[in-house]
């Protein structure tokens, strides 16, 4: 069954381009939702190195071999860094939870817009039909009104029909969502009394790494996260555990987001 990359509604086959937001559809949401989470994390670590390697430990050291510790190139290089760094962790978050909702979020976005759709769609069909009993009247005269009142009376039982489709699976991610909750409920309890800061860092950085700014360290600390919770609990969404552990890094290395 196609899906909605964008607002991740399902559609039957043969519809290509999702009725909300006009995205066209994808076979498989989450193979798209890996592609396109792997895809932005490969250049915020490509963007990250960059920024590193511009801080690196030999260029810092020519400086100061020449007298200029102090120097604004050094002060605005360390500057530009930092900012940078926040700036690629700010990013990476930002990327897993727009690629990632939970079942619940899913399960109010569909039953918000069934009620839209179904709305719009009774509110049309009851005024082309109050129209033909002659109760109200159209500014619509001569053979063309029925070709226009069909036109539009197709477009709004499209509408009821696709709110229908919203409706239902409003239900269905209801119901996941309540086994997504005890999921996460059961990864929080494990990973509360199993996975410590010391645990990430144990053997994680080298003696070179281990002088690196936290938010330089936030990608070697997520991956090892994401590993751990990986061997534990198999076949967990991508998108699912990013938006957990970032919830979580907050928590054992107390950083501000």
């Amino acid at each position: 069954m196609p899906w909605c990359p964008k607002c991740k509604n399902e559609y039957y086959e043969g519809i290509k381009v999702c009725a909300d937001c006009k995205t066209e559809l994808v076979d498989s949401l989450e193979e798209w939702e890996k592609a396109q989470n792997e895809a932005r994390e490969e250049a915020l670590k490509e963007e990250l190195a960059a920024y590193t390697e511009m801080l690196s430990e030999e260029e810092l050291c020519e400086e100061n071999a020449e007298g200029e510790e102090d120097s604004p190139r050094m002060e605005e290089a360390e500057g530009f860094g930092k900012i940078s760094a926040k700036k690629a962790r700010r990013d990476a978050r930002e990327v897993s939870r727009g690629v990632y909702r939970n079942y619940e979020e899913k399960a109010a976005d569909n039953k918000s817009s069934a009620y839209t759709l179904l709305g719009v769609g009774a509110v049309g069909v009851l005024v082309i039909l109050l129209h033909f009993l002659g109760i109200i009247r159209l500014p619509l005269y001569g053979s063309s009104k029925f070709i226009v009142l069909g036109v539009i009376g197709a477009m709004f039982l499209f509408f009821i029909v696709m709110g229908v489709v919203s409706m239902k699976n409003a239900g269905k991610y209801a119901k996941k969502a309540e086994s997504e909750k005890e999921l996460t409920k059961e990864l929080e309890k494990w990973f509360v009394e199993y996975v410590t800061a010391e645990k990430i860092d144990d053997g994680l950085f080298s003696e070179e790494e281990a002088e690196f700014s936290e938010e330089q360290k936030y990608f070697k600390r997520f991956d090892k996260m994401k590993e751990l919770l990986s061997e534990r609990f198999l076949n967990l969404n991508e998108g699912y555990m990013d938006r957990f552990l970032d919830k979580h890094y907050q928590d054992i290395f107390g950083e501000d987001r």
